[in-house]
Order: C-alpha cells, then sequence, then structure tokens
C-alpha cells in the first residue's frame, strides 16, 4: 500500500486496518517497549505501510496511547463476564493476564516509560477501576466480605494478587517450583486466594 492508496482507505477498511496496526502495534510494544519499538516494525507485521501508520496515529507516542486504549477497552468490554464470588473474580483476572501476556507487558512498559506525566486516558481508566471498587462495596453491603476493609486497599491487594504471576513469573516459578502456566501452579495459586478470600469474608 502506497502513501496515495492511504489517502483513499474506504471508511470499513480504514476501521479494519486501523485495528491491524493497533494489534502489530501491541506486539511490538509489548516486545521491545516504547523506546525499543520501531514503526517500520509494526508496518511489517501489519502488512500496511508505515505511512498509513504516521496517517492514522501522528507519531510512535500516539500510537502507543491509542494500542493501550485499544486493552483497556477491551478489557473493560469483558467486566460485565466477570463472576459474582471474589474468589471467582481474583481467578478470572489471574487467568486472563496469564492469558494475555501482551497486556501486562504493555502496562509495565508504561509504568517504566512514564516519568510523572499524565496517565493516558487516566479519567477512563479510573472510571474503570472505580467500577470494580463499586462491586466490592456491594460486596460489603450484602455482608460476604467484611467492611473492616477499606475497598479502595482491598482492590490495590487484589490487583497485586491478580497481577504478580503473570508479571513476575521467574520468582513465582523460583517460589512454587512450578511455571506459572502450569496446572500445579494453577491449584497453587487458585487455593490461595480462595484462602485469601474466607479471610477476608470471616474478618480474621
Amino acid at each position: 500500500m502506497t502513501s496515495t492508496d492511504a489517502e483513499m482507505v474506504p471508511p470499513k477498511k480504514e476501521v479494519n486496518s486501523q485495528a491491524a496496526i493497533l494489534k502489530a502495534a501491541i506486539e511490538e510494544f509489548a516486545e521491545r517497549g516504547v523506546e525499543g519499538a520501531r514503526i517500520e516494525s509494526v508496518a511489517r507485521k501489519a502488512k500496511f505501510n508505515k505511512s498509513l501508520i504516521y496517517r492514522y496515529f501522528t507519531d510512535k507516542h500516539g500510537l502507543f496511547e491509542a494500542a493501550l486504549q485499544s486493552k483497556l477497552e477491551e478489557r473493560n468490554e469483558n467486566v460485565e463476564k466477570i463472576p459474582v464470588k471474589i474468589e471467582e473474580v481474583l481467578q478470572f483476572y489471574f487467568e486472563e493476564n496469564l492469558r494475555d501476556q501482551n497486556y501486562v507487558r504493555v502496562l509495565l512498559n508504561e509504568a517504566q516509560q512514564n516519568e510523572g506525566a499524565p496517565l493516558i486516558d487516566e479519567p477512563w481508566r479510573r472510571d474503570y477501576y472505580q467500577k470494580h471498587i463499586n462491586r466490592l462495596k456491594q460486596s460489603q453491603a450484602e455482608g460476604t466480605i467484611s467492611d473492616e476493609f477499606d475497598p479502595v486497599s482491598l482492590m490495590l491487594i487484589f490487583t497485586a494478587l491478580v497481577f504478580f504471576p503473570a508479571t513476575l513469573p521467574q520468582l513465582a516459578q523460583l517460589i512454587s517450583g512450578h511455571s506459572v502456566d502450569s496446572e500445579e501452579f494453577k491449584a497453587i495459586w487458585k487455593d490461595c486466594l480462595t484462602a485469601i478470600t474466607k479471610l477476608l469474608q470471616s474478618g480474621e
């Protein structure tokens, strides 16, 4: 596709081409980080001319913002599919993070690259997490989780629990003796999440 072709992309094809570019960008940023990523590599993976990427996203930073937003929106679409029981919610996100390693790596790259600048889509992302905090408040109101715990602190604890194996798999393996994607580790972590949830429910 030439730069002239890029000027003539029909609306439907434009949506499809953007999706292909974002998918390739996620892979590139997950593998190389923002600094190491190359637009040429993204174009090659997406099978489009790099001039089309610049047309849609202006520069590499704009592409990273769009790529991260696409992953966050994908996660947000799954909110309604989340189980009701807290232990099942934790297990759901633990397995989702293992399944979607690119999402985890992109978040890690964002953390490494950010030097105090405003976060990408911060208001929208805060709202995303607020939905989960509200679910915790509802569980406390229903008596399924002790109200001794601050819901925001609980959200931080739960986030740490579901991200740890995916973000530091080598430490999880060294500690447990099992690869994080093995059935042995999944059973260990599921039992751990269940036990912690019971403690939170009883308030012990």
